[in-house]
C-alpha cells in the first residue's frame, strides 16, 4: 500500500526545517558519511539526508533533497512504528498528523528565518550609512585643509557631525 501526503508547506530552507523539526521533537541529525557508517539501513539512507527519531518498517524516517526541497521518505502503511532515541517515551504520531504539525512549526521557523534576515539587513545599512558619513567627513575635511582652512570638528545637540572651518587672512 502506499499513499501520497502534501504539504502546504514546501521544506526548502534546511537550518528552518531542522529548526522545525527540532520544535515538534524530532531530533534530526544531519547524515554524513562518518555517520552513514553505523547506520544499519545503508542501501536507503545518504550522505546529507536528514533523519528524524521516528522509524517505521524499513528503518529510520528521514528528509531528502529532491530538487529545491526537502522531501519526507517513509513507510506509509505504518506498521511497526516506533520512536527510538532520547524522546522514546513520546508517542508516535501517524505521518499526516506529523506532517502538519511540521508544516506549522516549518512556518513559525520561517517567519523567524525572516526577521533575522530583515534585522541583518537593517545592520548592513546602517554600517554602509556610517561608513558612507566617514568618507564625506574625511573628504570635506581634506577639501578644506587643501585651501587653507584650519578645521575644528564636534557634534550638535542631535549628534550630527559639525564641522567648523577657519581661515586667517
Amino acid at each position: 500500500m502506499s499513499a501520497v501526503i502534501k504539504t502546504t508547506t514546501p521544506f526548502v530552507i534546511e537550518t528552518v526545517l531542522f529548526d522545525a523539526l527540532e520544535r515538534v521533537g524530532a531530533e534530526p541529525k544531519l547524515v554524513s558519511s562518518a555517520i552513514l557508517h553505523g547506520i544499519s539501513q545503508r542501501n536507503q539512507v545518504q550522505a546529507g539526508d536528514i533523519l528524524t527519531n521516528r522509524s517505521d518498517y524499513n528503518g529510520r524516517q528521514f528528509f531528502r533533497r529532491q530538487g529545491e526541497r526537502w522531501v519526507f521518505l517513509h513507510d506509509s502503511d505504518e506498521y511497526s512504528t516506533r520512536i527510538v532515541g532520547g524522546l522514546a517515551d513520546r508517542r508516535y504520531t501517524p505521518i499526516s498528523r506529523f506532517l502538519s504539525e511540521l508544516s506549522l512549526a516549518y512556518d513559525a521557523a520561517y517567519n523567524q528565518h525572516l526577521e533575522t534576515l530583515a534585522e541583518q539587513e537593517r545592520l548592513r545599512l546602517v554600517e554602509e550609512r556610517k561608513a558612507r558619513v566617514e568618507a564625506t567627513r574625511k573628504q570635506a575635511i581634506e577639501k578644506a585643509k587643501a585651501q587653507g582652512y584650519s578645521v575644528k570638528e564636534g557634534r550638535n545637540t542631535l549628534g550630527q557631525i559639525q564641522l567648523v572651518l577657519t581661515r586667517t587672512v
